[in-house]
């Protein structure tokens, strides 16, 4: 009987924790503040300050759509990872861990 107890318990654990996912999987901290996917330039300057590097990769067909494609580049203190953000429309769409500092 406790058997069939520690097996219901491990199962209702077992899926309680696959059911935990990030609030935002495509996300990170910046001075203390979470910059996310769908944030504008603007968002992520007000957050993070300027940044290190800004390439501007012109424009590319995505959807059928003329899309202007801007990358900024976060290069953070000693230990952690740079952060390389796309924009597509000034609307971030996708956050690059790049190399660890």
């Amino acid at each position: 009987m406790t058997t069939h107890l520690y097996t219901k318990a491990f199962t209702f654990l077992a899926l309680l924790i696959l059911q935990i996912q990030p609030v935002f999987a495509d996300s990170f901290r910046c001075n203390n503040k979470v910059v996310k996917a769908g944030d504008t330039t603007v968002e992520v300057k007000i957050k993070c300050g300027e940044p290190f590097d800004i390439e501007n990769l012109g424009n590319a067909l995505i959807q059928n759509k003329f899309v202007k494609i801007i990358r900024y580049t976060y290069v953070p203190n000693v230990g952690k990872l740079v952060k390389i953000l796309e924009f597509q429309n000034g609307e971030l769409v996708k956050i690059i861990n790049g190399p660890r500092m």
